[in-house]
């Protein structure tokens, strides 16, 4: 199950989303049918159904519609904007300088 990272901070209006990653310092600004998937995962806490909600209603292709929704929710993750609390988190590397004989 998807969420927003603990280092994010969002809040819409508008029908868009300002989402601000305070580890990076920066802003992402997602537009409206983005901003409609990251609603989807903060108050449904998942995207279970969208595709049939933003397809049918305009004739569209809903396998295409879900297409593009899995490749925006990668998008998202791959900034670090959504995690899986699920998924342990990546092993940094811990790299000890010498200085030295001591």
């Amino acid at each position: 199950m998807l969420s927003p990272a603990p280092h994010v901070r969002h809040a819409t209006t508008g029908g868009r989303t300002a989402i601000l990653d305070v580890r990076a310092g920066s802003w992402v600004m997602l537009n409206p049918a983005a901003s409609r998937i990251w609603q989807a995962i903060v108050h449904r806490g998942g995207l279970e159904g969208l595709a049939d909600e933003i397809a049918v209603p305009i004739g569209a292709d809903p396998a295409v519609v879900q297409q593009r929704i899995t490749a925006a929710v990668a998008g998202l993750v791959e900034r670090g904007l959504l995690a899986d609390p699920g998924t342990p988190p990546s092993r940094r590397r811990c790299w000890r300088r010498s200085g030295g004989p001591r």
